[in-house]
């Protein structure tokens, strides 16, 4: 596509509180489970996909969270390295920058509490413990503005703009709740929309155009988080979407390879009534939780 670049032997309960959390729960504390394993505690920020949501198939109600997502796999992951992982989410499906601010009302919480209150809030009771933080947020700021058929820029601009403006905020006050051994992580995105590239030459146009806004968002992504000392996982190269080496696909033929993973690793591809959805599909959700595990030191 020239052009185109840039588990433990404690049983796991399953509950679910208010709004939109989720406590998968081992017990946390310094001490070492009956397993002999370390703990603490997983805080998971962010949207649907840090939900693990993926398509139902239900054209009026298509998603719905699952137990597959990157922040699942993250748990399974330390565990089998030796570290037992509380998770809680608290993503909320839709959430944005100005959402988390409490500037708009989102999906999940009822003002004055947002997603950002409960964190901090969760974060300031748990002073003393190992815990790991992901902040999967800005996504949601730029995808209204890359359709199948257009990107608007305008759009484009102000959503990359609530990004660098906001999200300094947001990240300073998790950081001042947390305690000293609390490990942020922040996460880049991979470009599902590189899809577009398969509905001829217009669509890849198209990608094209959606591919230099990813890039331009990961990049203030970055930013914020070096500024910050967050680390960034970085899902676009994990996702390869910057390869433009042809490869033989099954469905597609000769395709660049940035687009063939966007068809492997989301529902970008898939046909009605399953797709085109882009979050991830399990085996993208464990391709972002590997990207994720790479910045973190070893918890043990």
């Amino acid at each position: 596509m020239a052009g185109i670049v840039a588990v433990t032997t404690i049983s796991i309960l399953i509950a679910y509180r208010s709004d939109a959390e989720r406590v998968i729960g081992i017990p946390t504390s310094s001490a070492a489970t009956p397993s002999g394993k370390s703990t603490g505690f997983y805080l998971d920020i962010g949207a649907s996909s840090s939900l693990g949501t993926q398509p139902t198939g239900v054209p009026a109600h298509n998603g719905h969270r699952t137990k597959k997502g990157y922040s699942d796999d993250l748990v399974s992951f330390e565990s089998m390295h030796g570290f037992a992982l509380t998770m809680r989410e608290i993503g909320c499906p839709g959430e944005t920058m100005q959402s988390m601010l409490g500037q708009l009302k989102d999906a999940c919480y009822t003002l004055p509490n947002t997603q950002l209150t409960i964190a901090t809030n969760y974060l300031s009771t748990h002073p003393g413990e190992v815990g790991v933080v992901t902040i999967d947020l800005g996504f949601n700021n730029i995808r209204p503005c890359l359709t199948a058929t257009a990107t608007i820029a305008s759009c484009v601009n102000r959503g990359i703009a609530a990004v660098r403006n906001d999200l300094p905020t947001i990240v300073g006050r998790l950081q001042r709740a947390a305690g000293p051994l609390v490990h942020f992580v922040g996460l880049g995105y991979g470009d599902p929309f590189l899809a577009y590239y398969l509905q001829g030459p217009t669509g890849r146009v198209i990608a094209q155009q959606g591919l230099a806004v990813m890039n331009e968002l990961n990049a203030v992504l970055q930013q914020v988080y070096n500024e910050r000392h967050v680390p960034m996982a970085n899902v676009a190269a994990a996702y390869q979407s910057a390869s433009t080496n042809l490869v033989t696909t099954v469905n597609h033929g000769a395709v660049p390879k940035n687009v063939a993973q966007a068809c492997a690793w989301t529902w970008m591809c898939t046909p009605p009534p399953f797709g085109p959805d882009d979050h991830p599909n399990n085996a993208g959700y464990s391709i972002i939780a590997h990207a994720i595990v790479a910045k973190l030191p070893r918890l043990t």
